[in-house]
């Protein structure tokens, strides 16, 4: 009987063709049969086709079975067929169905019940169809269903453990259609699901272990994770909580070992889809939460997600392990980057908006901020600040403050920047000066556009005094006194790298170098290459080879650099050209270490008289001497101050009594050699003259 809506909904299409108190087929000899064959049934709850339905009264208790080839039930349960309800023992009233102990068969998509047991009791008056069960074993699992049905929908309350995840997720009963493919892991799920109202509600409270998913394109997996959380939903969509506690999950192109990682809670309150998206599958929420093992949180409000990004939203941040959240969230976002293999410690707060899936706004905090690059090429301890940026316009001012970091093995001292963020760029407020060694280097004017290509920089400046004996000791090379100093008319960084217009002033060994046409390529990379040309004026050979340790030679040294390229801060190309200056008046004399020195690093000595009793002399005046060399690679095409009928050259023309001249015999030069052999000189390993 149908009451209601229900009876006005209710169409028998065919007629009850046999009624009668006779025995059916297959049914006991004795007592009343009756068999009905409804056809098709249209209800708010279901819709049947060919349903039938026996009828037998023998003994003291009436039996009861129904079948029907298809019923169409909500969502998700959808279609099942094959359905047969038997009932060997029921109580009937005049307002009364009720089954105990039924078995009931059916099997849909991904699903099959065989014989599974099923009580029921159907309220004609209030046409509603109360139901309990065991779990049938379905997807592999256990516990207990039990609800009630009627014309305005159902509602199943369940406890289950030990469900198969993949044969769940493939029987499409989830109510929320997967975007990974699970193939592996159990869940636990109580709660309730209630589609009666004009939306349905879900609330249960689940837990996972060994769950394992992926994508086709790789880009999100996960094995062995296990959590617990909660799934709700109502009028404002879906709200998720979880946390897990082991496994390890890749979503690019962030990998996390929670295990080592530690925990990940997370929670998403009204998510739902959002109708009539250009982009597929668009999700909205109206918050979302991501906390990590304690020291990390992101909160994300008014949030929209389609595709494979995130097209709309503010995030905020708080982060106050950077030392360990730097390792697993930032490090991954900056991959191929300057900053891609850093270490990172301190404190950071924020917040980014995005639109159109692009950021829009951004303001950041942070203190005791020091990263650390693993090659070596820069760090910074102590730094705190903070940016603000908008797409809109120049944004309030931000700045930066540093208590020590180091450039290239060259330390830096406390500096404090203050700038302002354009839409595409960055300007300087006020000068700034960072100290380096004993000097610094200033800038007056600084401005950067983000182009097409990346980044173009320029400023203006100067070098104040710095070390170059320190500078020297840092870098690798051989120590050199003095100071490097000079005024940067204007320096350029865009795709090409490094450029400075404008000429650097070397103030050296009582002299000077002048270095111009300066360009560093790859600045931050593995191997950075600087090109430049170099005068050089009126060095003090006296303090130079003091300097290198090399016995001592005085007079003046000048001459050019051409086209040197330097290769990881080694020289790969130059057209090297030393000599002692034609005008210079002074004192010539070379001692005879120097003179050794020369020989062992590859000269020979010509001299007139026997070079035992050469020995008896400390010194010998020279006329000239002076070294050129082509370097191309690792070879140096070399010549000196003259050139003799054997084809050897003159690196040392002596002058006066007793009179040497250092030869070179050798044009084509190994120029890591020569370098391996003018540290083993400087080393005090002394070479014997032939």
């Amino acid at each position: 009987m149908i009451n209601g809506a229900g009876r006005r909904r209710l169409g028998v299409l065919a007629s009850i063709p046999l009624f009668a108190a006779v025995p059916a087929p297959g049914w006991p000899e004795s007592g009343l049969s009756l068999e009905v064959d409804i056809g098709s049934m249209v209800h708010e709850a279901f819709d049947a086709r060919n349903l039938r339905a026996h009828v037998s009264w023998v003994g003291p208790e009436p039996r009861f079975e129904v079948r029907a080839d298809r019923l169409r039930l909500a969502d998700p349960v959808g279609v099942v067929e094959g359905l047969r309800l038997d009932c060997p023992r029921v109580e009937v009233t005049a307002r009364r169905l009720a089954c105990a102990d039924g078995r009931l068969t059916a099997r849909g998509d991904g699903w099959r019940l065989d014989a599974a047991r099923l009580n029921f009791d159907w309220d004609r008056e209030a046409d509603s169809l109360r139901f309990s069960a065991p779990w049938p074993g379905l997807f592999r699992g256990h516990g207990h269903v039990s609800g009630v049905a009627g014309a305005a929908g159902l509602r199943v309350d369940l406890d289950l453990d030990g469900l198969d995840l993949p044969m769940l997720a493939d029987s499409g009963l989830l109510p929320l259609k997967m975007p990974v493919a699970i193939d592996a892991g159990f869940a636990r799920a109580a709660g309730r699901i209630d589609t009666r109202g004009r939306l349905p509600i879900v609330e249960l409270d689940l837990s996972v272990s060994g769950l394992g998913f992926s994508d086709p394109a790789g880009l999100h997996a996960a094995e062995g994770l296990s959590g617990s959380g909660r799934l709700a939903h109502g009028a404002g969509g879906y709200d998720v909580q979880a946390r897990f506690t082991e496994g390890a999950a890749f979503f690019e192109p962030w990998f996390l070992d929670l295990g080592e990682a530690g925990p990940v809670a997370l929670s998403v309150s009204s998510l739902q889809p959002v109708p009539r998206h250009p982009r597929p599958r668009a999700w909205r929420a109206a918050s979302a939460e991501a906390a990590l093992a304690g020291h990390t949180l992101l909160q994300g409000t008014g949030l929209v997600h389609s595709g494979d990004r995130l097209e709309r939203g503010e995030i905020a941040w708080q982060i106050g392990r950077l030392d360990l959240a730097g390792r697993i969230l930032v490090e991954p976002l900056l991959v191929g980057t300057v900053l891609g293999r850093s270490r990172f410690e301190g404190e950071t707060r924020g917040r980014l908006r995005l639109s159109e899936g692009r950021a829009r706004a951004l303001t950041a905090f942070w203190q005791d901020l020091g990263l650390r690059d693993e090659f070596g090429r820069f760090g910074l301890t102590g730094s705190a600040g903070s940016v603000a940026w908008s797409d809109e316009g120049v944004a309030r001012e931000s700045s930066i403050a540093v208590a020590a970091g180091e450039v290239r093995g060259l330390p830096v001292g406390p500096f404090r920047m203050d700038f302002q963020l354009e839409p595409r760029g960055l300007r300087l407020l006020e000068p700034l000066f960072v100290p380096v060694l004993d000097g610094g280097a200033g800038v007056d004017h600084f401005r950067l556009h983000w182009g097409s290509e990346g980044p173009e920089i320029e400023f203006e400046g100067g070098i104040r005094a710095l070390s170059l004996e320190r500078l020297t000791e840092a870098v690798g090379w051989p120590r050199f006194s003095g100071t490097l100093a000079g005024i940067v008319p204007r320096v350029f960084y865009d795709i090409d790298g490094l450029r400075v217009d404008g000429q650097l002033l070397v103030e050296v060994f009582d002299g000077e170098i002048v270095l111009s046409g300066l360009r560093i390529r790859n600045l931050f990379g593995v191997t950075p290459e600087l090109e430049v040309s170099a005068q050089v004026r009126r060095l003090e050979l006296d303090l130079l080879t003091s300097a290198l340790d090399f016995g001592r030679i005085e007079g003046r040294l000048s001459g050019t650099v051409e086209d040197l390229l330097l290769v990881e801060w080694g020289p790969h190309r130059m057209h090297l050209s030393l000599a002692t200056p034609e005008e210079d008046p002074g004192r010539r004399r070379i001692s005879q270490r120097a003179v050794e020195n020369l020989t062992a690093i590859g000269g020979g000595v010509q001299g007139r008289l026997a070079a035992t009793f050469l020995r008896l002399f400390d010194a010998f005046a020279y006329r000239r001497l002076g070294f050129d060399c082509d370097l191309d690679g690792d070879v140096c095409l070399a010549s000196g101050v003259g050139e003799r009928p054997d084809g050897t050259f003159v690196l040392v023309e002596g002058g006066g009594l007793p009179r040497i001249d250092v030869i070179g015999h050798n044009r084509r030069v190994d120029w890591p050699e020569l370098m391996r052999r003018l540290n083993t000189v400087r080393e005090g390993h002394t070479a014997v003259v032939q």
